[in-house]
């Protein structure tokens, strides 16, 4: 009789152990799966994200040895600087990021939606009619899209070449009765931190071509810190408002993307080579700017890990465990089947066989259990991947809090979610583990018989 005959015969004949066979293999093959899927979602995810980030670096200020310009010190990154970067071979493009402070004109600010930090009553005055106009020329590289902290819902986004163009948030759009095509005025804010020598009365009229989505109530302490009350407009808009020129514009920060990522390095070697006073300025990689997000990933990848080891681990001992047990209560069959002339690896060859013909059951109503649990597993790992990446924050801020303004808030922007979907690569895998698993347990539980000599068994029988 063949192995796989006694295989079938077995277990059509045993269909309690067969029951309780499956189920250990079900609950082996689910977790498994589970975790398979959640990798495969997690490393789609990093791929999206590093896609979207994309190979650049930024030029900021360096707050030890510059401290910005204005009450507020905002950013002075010169137009020069820029020029000369944009020089370097390999550089495909680039977004420049100023900050004006305009007067809203009657327009009406987003409230806090918590109780917020209170200044004196003349600063609350003034603050209530300024409001941060962010002069762009192309806001999709605009980090904060980038990132996703921030959505384009409707419209179009700023280019290079736009002239008094805006986009604005949906509840800032809302509550002013702002529509794609609205038209409103601003000008220079009197109170105004930078240029305050100068006059600066025009009004502009800028043309709403974009809404945009995103928060930071979480974080923010003051209405003028919400990403809701920011006006993303052009780089000719901030010139007119600050009363500056392209060459004289000081620019929060300017972004730079390369051509080929592997070149990265070469690149910033060029650029801190330029003649260029590098203790006032940074250079940072994109990958830097979402260092809570690279880390919750990381944090993620060791979690899986952890999960998929551990399940296999688990397994195995479980299986051995029970297999030995059952193994040993088989050891009459085995004297039988021995005295017959059948040998001991074609005995072990038919508990295999008998495993993996309850697994073709176990491991295919697996995908329904793991399509259950994978999404919610997944979550759940998201959640501590997030607490992690925001405890290695603040271990690297020393103690120190981080700012509630947008750009602060991008920082300690974490993994949103992932999405978690089981396919054929994700079954392949476990039928690969799960035979290496069903393997390993057998060759471990048939261990005492495998070390007997045929005699020793038959007398075992009796």
């Amino acid at each position: 009789m063949s192995v796989l005959k006694r295989a079938f015969l077995y277990i059509t004949r045993k269909k309690a152990k067969s029951l309780i066979m499956f189920f250990i293999l079900f609950g082996i093959a689910t977790s498994m799966i589970a975790g398979f899927a959640i990798q495969s979602a997690t490393k789609e995810t990093r791929k999206t994200i590093n896609s979207a980030i994309g190979a650049s670096f930024e030029i900021g200020v360096n707050l030890q040895n510059n401290f910005g310009i204005g009450d507020r010190g905002l950013g002075n990154v010169p137009g020069s600087i820029v020029d000369k970067v944009k020089s370097i071979e390999g550089i495909t493009s680039n977004d420049l990021r100023t900050l004006s402070e305009v007067d809203l004109m009657g327009l009406k600010k987003v409230p806090l939606k918590t109780e917020h930090f209170s200044y004196s009553p003349n600063q609350e005055a003034i603050l209530k009619t300024m409001g941060d106009l962010q002069g762009n020329e192309n806001t999709e590289l605009d980090n904060k899209f980038v990132a996703g902290s921030l959505k384009l819902t409707s419209g179009r986004h700023i280019k290079k070449d736009d002239v008094n163009k805006v986009l604005v948030h949906e509840e800032f759009a809302a509550l002013n009765n702002l529509q794609i095509g609205s038209k409103f005025k601003v000008k220079a804010s009197p109170y105004r931190s930078v240029n305050k020598d100068k006059v600066l009365n025009d009004e502009i009229e800028l043309e709403v071509v974009g809404l945009f989505t995103g928060s930071n109530q979480d974080r923010a302490t003051h209405e003028i810190e919400l990403i809701e009350n920011i006006l993303m407009s052009d780089i000719t808009t901030a010139t007119q408002i600050s009363g500056s020129s392209r060459e004289t514009l000081p620019y929060q920060d300017a972004k730079f993307y390369v051509s080929d990522a592997s070149k990265m390095p070469e690149i910033l070697e060029k650029v801190k080579k330029l003649d260029i006073d590098w203790s006032k300025y940074t250079v940072t990689t994109s990958n830097k700017n979402f260092k809570t997000l690279t880390t919750s990933l990381d944090a993620m990848d060791r979690l899986i890990k952890q999960l998929i080891v551990g399940s296999i681990i688990i397994s195995s001992i479980i299986l051995s465990l029970v297999l030995a047990f059952w193994i040993n209560g088989r050891i009459h069959e085995t004297g039988v089947l021995l005295s017959l002339g059948i040998s001991k690896s074609n005995i072990v060859l038919q508990y295999i066989a008998e495993l993996l013909m309850i697994a073709v059951f176990s491991f295919g109503a697996s995908i329904g259990s793991g399509m259950l649990i994978a999404q919610k597993l997944g979550d759940s790992l998201v959640k501590q991947a997030n607490d992690a990446g925001r405890l290695a924050l603040g271990n690297t801020l020393g103690g120190m809090n981080l700012g509630a303004d947008a750009e602060s808030s991008l920082i300690a922007k974490t993994l949103d979610s992932i999405h978690v979907t089981i396919g054929a690569n994700e079954f392949m895998w476990v039928w690969i583990m799960g035979i290496g698993i069903i393997i390993l347990s057998v060759g471990i539980s048939s261990m005492n018989i495998i070390k007997l000599k045929p005699k020793e068994i038959l007398s075992k029988m009796s």
